[in-house]
């Protein structure tokens, strides 16, 4: 492969590690930091302070990311294409599909509930489990994610 295109491949590669990273990161870091303390903490009256703002930004984060992320997986896919790394690429299909999927269909149902304002304690509180539950298989999906992007790299330093 010429330098130029081995250039792209590089920053490519780099910035799907970067992009599992980063969802690694968030998602550990709620589902270990923040998560046990939500049932106990969050209440009627700073539930939209805990939640919102962070959602609100993450989403405008992830949109500009995710699909940057998917081209960079094209690129791997073309890269890889007939070698025995072909199937990381192929794998991160429903690696970032699915966890899209679950944050459109459901999350946001559930954010909507919370930014027009819940009302009473037992209904925030089954959001909440339901909310965290949901973020809770994004981080059983990305973190497998991340773990094979790992490898990827692992075994692309040892053909070398």
């Amino acid at each position: 492969m010429n330098p130029l295109k081995q250039t792209v491949v590089d920053l490519s590669n780099a910035y799907i590690f970067f992009c599992a990273s980063i969802y690694l990161g968030m998602f550990w870091s709620l589902h270990f930091f923040w998560f046990p303390n939500y049932p106990s903490t969050l209440n009627l009256d700073n539930y939209y302070d805990a939640i919102i703002p962070q959602t609100t930004l993450a989403t405008k984060f992830f949109f500009i990311t995710i699909p940057i992320m998917a081209v960079c997986l094209v690129i791997m896919l073309i890269s890889e294409w007939k070698t025995s790394l072909m199937w990381v690429p192929i794998a991160w299909i429903p690696g970032l599909l699915a966890p899209v999927i679950i944050q459109q269909a459901y999350i946001e149902r559930i954010n909507n509930h919370f930014i027009d304002g819940v009302s009473d304690e037992a209904t925030l509180q089954e959001l909440l489990n339901e909310w965290m539950y949901l973020n809770d298989l994004r981080w059983v999906i990305l973190t497998i994610m991340w773990g094979i992007t790992m490898y990827f790299f692992i075994a692309k330093a040892k053909k070398k």
